[in-house]
């Protein structure tokens, strides 16, 4: 397994992380969280994490001055950098230190498990990682579409018209092969994704956003069908 430390000075956003990054599916297992520089230090040094998710600025020592420790010891964990700031210095940094990625917050499902893809590859062995890999159809190349991106503005019209499909077989094409319409998986994907937001502590109107929804009301509405509950009353009563 490959072992992560998570450091952050914000709990809303150590929580996040936790819950919607793919873990088991990377082969990894956090060991440990920091709610500071000097905390992290300790645990880089007594756990020795091999990913290391690095909020820049912290108490105690900054996240610059933690790169700075790792690299002086020559500790060699993978780093994904993250920061509340779109600064430009800030990036400097993490490409100085050779971070794998840098994330901004809120952070956002899709580039966090895009960079623990990366890491996890980093440190595979499995020989389908360096084999041929199978052509996607396009049914199946729409799907890890809104895996990806379902906090875009994706819909059956849209996605039949950038895939040169008609709109009624892509839907019939998509329910035959998932079981499930293309409309209904979307939805399922973001509601899925709200609830972990929700979980973490973001309102309502934060939760509906980060997930695409743009109106609240339409969100609760479906958030309710879907689950008998709303929003608000699933993140008190969990």
């Amino acid at each position: 397994m490959i072992k992560v430390l998570i450091a952050d000075d914000e709990n809303i956003i150590r929580r996040t992380i936790r819950l919607i990054g793919n873990w088991e599916e990377n082969n990894m297992e956090i060991i440990g969280e920091a709610k500071n520089g000097l905390e992290a230090v300790e645990l880089i040094r007594d756990k020795s994490p091999a990913l290391i998710l690095l909020d820049m600025k912290m108490p105690g020592y900054s996240g610059e001055e933690v790169l700075n420790i790792i690299e002086e010891n020559n500790i060699g964990s993978s780093v994904i950098v993250i920061s509340g700031y779109d600064d430009f210095q800030f990036a400097k940094v993490a490409l100085k230190y050779g971070a794998v990625d840098y994330i901004l917050k809120p952070i956002d499902r899709n580039e966090l498990n895009r960079a623990l893809e990366q890491v996890r590859k980093k440190y595979s062995d499995r020989p389908e990682e360096k084999g041929i890999v199978r052509q996607k159809d396009t049914t199946e190349q729409i799907k890890d579409r809104i895996d990806r991106e379902y906090a875009e503005n994706l819909s059956l019209s849209s996605l039949a018209k950038e895939y040169y499909m008609n709109k009624d077989v892509l839907s019939r094409t998509f329910k035959k092969k998932y079981g499930v319409g293309l409309t209904s998986y979307i939805n399922h994907i973001r509601l899925e994704q709200a609830k972990a937001y929700l979980l973490a502590g973001y309102s309502s109107t934060q939760a509906a956003e980060l997930v695409g929804y743009h109106d609240v009301n339409y969100f609760s509405r479906i958030f309710k069908k879907a689950y008998g509950i709303s929003p608000s009353k699933y993140a008190s009563e969990s």
